[in-house]
């Protein structure tokens, strides 16, 4: 008897068990189950608090991590947003570069190893942040670089088979006037001929300076219409009659690929043949460089086609 009272009650007490476990599981599905969106969500309002209270990464900022299609992309979902919400474009801030800099926010500033937030996210997300400080000093930034940039800076020459190659050089070390970091991507000219290769300017704008620079040799700085400054620098020589104050227009020829610089004026031959471009902002940190690479990478698709020259 005394055997069987006790299978009795380990039975009993093996079902609490198993009637306490599923209660326990029961209780434990809304997390259990909580979608992939909604971790998102939860993700990204963690970082967005630890940006307000941190402030902007302005080194992860700067390399402005973009994938070729990224631009394309935002202007995309946008135009699909506002098919399906007409009212979004009332003013409420809702564009391509907002759709940008929620998604570069939410992934950490890397748009070229992550893709841009969905949808249902973006909506949630700009009602928590779209009026915050950190977000619209980030969406003035990202319009300034890359709100008026239309042609890659240097046209194929019909017939050419050397053309110009480039790759990510932001940040390396230059030993010429004291140890500095690398502000810009060098693009170079595969036969190095010095005032070959037309420079066009990648936006439309005014020129705010032109001239010699030790370093720079012959360049030019370009302000565009949205803030960004666009540094074109050792030029073998300008387009004719160019001057500081001019308004230039996207694609216009300001000069030629040369090799000036690192000496006093004239200096010619310290390097081989390339073009320097340096992009650079105002922020409240003061004016900041920012990598070019990417930006060229999504103007390749956007290169008129000069005529051999004689």
């Amino acid at each position: 008897m005394g055997r069987a009272w006790h299978t009795i009650r380990h039975r009993i007490k093996g079902h609490s068990y198993f009637y306490s476990f599923r209660i326990i599981i029961l209780l434990m599905l809304p997390v259990i189950f909580i979608t992939g969106f909604e971790m998102e969500l939860l993700s990204t309002q963690l970082f967005l608090r630890k940006l307000e209270s941190n402030g902007i990464n302005y080194d992860a900022f700067r390399e402005l991590k973009l994938a070729e299609d990224t631009l394309q992309q935002a202007q995309k979902r946008i135009e699909e947003l506002q098919e399906e919400h007409p009212r979004l474009d009332q003013g409420d801030g809702i564009d391509d570069n907002a759709y940008l800099t929620f998604s570069m926010l939410a992934a950490s500033f890397d748009l070229y190893d992550n893709k841009l937030v969905n949808e249902e996210l973006f909506l949630k997300g700009m009602k928590r942040i779209g009026a915050t400080q950190g977000y619209r000093r980030l969406y003035r930034y990202y319009n300034a670089i890359l709100g008026d940039i239309e042609y890659f800076p240097i046209p194929r020459i019909e017939g050419d088979t050397e053309d110009v190659s480039y790759i990510d050089t932001w940040s390396n070390l230059r030993s010429y006037g004291g140890s500095r970091r690398h502000e810009g991507c060098d693009i170079m000219a595969k036969n190095n001929i010095r005032g070959y290769y037309p420079v066009i300017s990648i936006t439309e704008g005014v020129i705010e300076k032109m001239g010699w620079l030790e370093q720079g040799g012959y360049r030019i700085g370009i302000r565009s219409p949205s803030g960004g400054y666009f540094y074109y620098a050792h030029l073998n020589s300008y387009s004719a009659e160019l001057q500081i104050g001019d308004t230039v227009i996207a694609g216009q020829l300001l000069g030629f690929m040369g090799d000036s610089g690192y000496g006093s004026e004239g200096t010619v031959g310290q390097f081989d043949v390339h073009l320097h471009l340096g992009i650079y902002i105002e922020t409240s940190a003061g004016e900041l460089s920012v990598n070019p690479y990417y930006v060229l990478k999504i103007l390749e698709k956007n290169r008129p086609t000069y005529q051999s020259l004689p």
